[in-house]
């Protein structure tokens, strides 16, 4: 296997619709084409990843890349469909789906850990070319790259019982239960009117607040 030392983005330069209803597959061949026609042997980039965020292998690994004329030694070159008319310095989510922008990211992630490249040496082609390709700066969006909460895993929510703040307040109520109880023992008819009088209200409020933490719980929180 060759040294790999460095991750180049690239972009099919084409409009969002492109063969849109053809697949990856297809597109990954139409891009094959075009680079035939340039005298490639088959082609140039590494993996094509899709809108709808499916990545395929292009030309193999352990094939050097022709996708950045003079950086392509060490290289593997990603190539995301789309980003026609698109500026150097313009946001990746102007011209790519959020799916495949979490594509290209987790794409990064299992080759940098594969081949130990480094965050500095993920790039935009714009980085060793004139060209605006792939119309965003990838270096400042690894950096701050903030995934769609649609491609996040939610965390799995606690049953009512198992709620902190739902035990709390049924804690309260039982204590309050069993304070009257203690203090009723020993005390005159009246006294103990206004203590269960009192516990009444303590317990009824505890049981409020227990309403209200378990509308909060159905509501996702904790």
């Amino acid at each position: 296997m060759r040294k790999i030392d460095k991750i180049v983005v690239h972009c099919s330069a084409t409009r969002p619709e492109w063969m849109a209803d053809a697949g990856i597959n297809e597109q990954l061949k139409e891009i094959d084409r075009w680079h035939r026609e340039r005298g490639f042997d088959m082609i140039g980039y590494s993996y094509v990843i899709s809108r709808n965020g499916e990545a395929v292998v292009g030309r193999p690994l352990e094939k050097t890349p022709a996708a950045q004329k003079g950086h392509n030694t060490g290289s593997i070159a990603i190539c995301l469909i789309g980003g026609f008319g698109s500026d150097a310095d313009d946001l990746a989510t102007e011209h790519y789906t959020p799916v495949q922008l979490a594509r290209l990211h987790s794409l990064i992630k299992e080759l940098q850990e594969q081949f130990n490249v480094t965050n500095e040496n993920v790039i935009g082609h714009n980085r060793v070319s004139t060209k605006a390709c792939p119309g965003f700066r990838v270096s400042k969006w690894l950096a701050g790259v903030n995934l769609s909460e649609a491609t996040a895993k939610k965390p799995e929510r606690t049953k009512p019982a198992q709620s902190k703040t739902v035990k709390a307040s049924a804690a309260t109520v039982a204590a309050s239960a069993g304070t009257t109880i203690t203090a009723l023992s020993g005390m005159n008819e009246n006294a103990q009117y206004i203590i269960l009088g009192f516990a009444g209200i303590t317990i009824l409020f505890g049981l409020y607040i227990m309403r209200e933490r378990l509308k909060a719980w159905a509501e996702g929180w904790h």
